[in-house]
């Protein structure tokens, strides 16, 4: 049997040891980066489409988006055939789902009014759209750009079912100040404004 003394310093021992496991552990947890959470929100959007007759139900199903950007981490093009994530910097929420949402407001109001799939309505329009792009070029550290292009289909329903009456790409290129997060994102908020601005344009031609 071993003397109390020795078990009570190899007890000893391995408290210290375990306090300076936990200890460097949470230094660790400590000197982690700190990931920092961003959305684009929906823009204000005053357009009227004249020769457009208003207050057509407006039904928008969540955005498909291409497989490259659906994670939520900043994506960013660093050459042509080159891209690289953002592990520090996300949206909040998927983009599919944010810029959905962010569509489904700015032009609730404009020249369509929301509603829902269970509600009859003779008029209704259906749109649908995917996120082709969506992504930070910092090919040129001095000029980064946001970068943003949505495929939006406008389907107006009849008798014999949806016809598709837009079926557009839109692109927008939007200059940062400076390669910063939040600098990307608001660059990507003005991106959404034009998308949007010129959906409505096209919108204007429909009689």
């Amino acid at each position: 049997m071993k003397p109390f003394w020795i078990c009570g310093a190899v007890a000893a021992g391995v408290v210290v040891l375990a306090g300076m496991l936990l200890s460097g552990c949470s230094g660790i947890i400590r000197d982690f980066p700190q990931t920092h959470l961003f959305v684009i929100e929906s823009p204000e959007i005053n357009a009227s489409a004249e020769g457009f007759e208003t207050g057509h139900g407006l039904l928008i199903r969540q955005f498909d988006i291409s497989a490259e950007f659906e994670s939520s981490f900043f994506v960013y093009k660093l050459s042509d055939n080159r891209f690289s994530n953002d592990y520090y910097n996300k949206f909040m929420v998927s983009p599919a789902r944010m810029i959905s949402d962010a569509v489904r407001d700015a032009l609730d109001g404009s020249v369509f009014r929301q509603v829902p799939a269970s509600e009859p309505d003779p008029d209704r329009i259906s749109s649908v759209g995917k996120i082709t792009h969506l992504y930070a070029d910092i090919q040129d550290p001095e000029h980064p750009r946001a970068v943003m292009t949505l495929r939006l289909l406008l389907e107006k329903q009849t008798d014999t079912g949806f016809m598709p009456v837009i079926n557009q790409v839109y692109s927008a290129v939007e200059p940062a100040s400076e390669n910063r997060s939040d600098t990307l994102v608001r660059a990507w908020n003005l991106c959404l404004e034009k998308v949007i601005t010129k959906f409505l344009a096209d919108v204007t031609l429909l009689k």
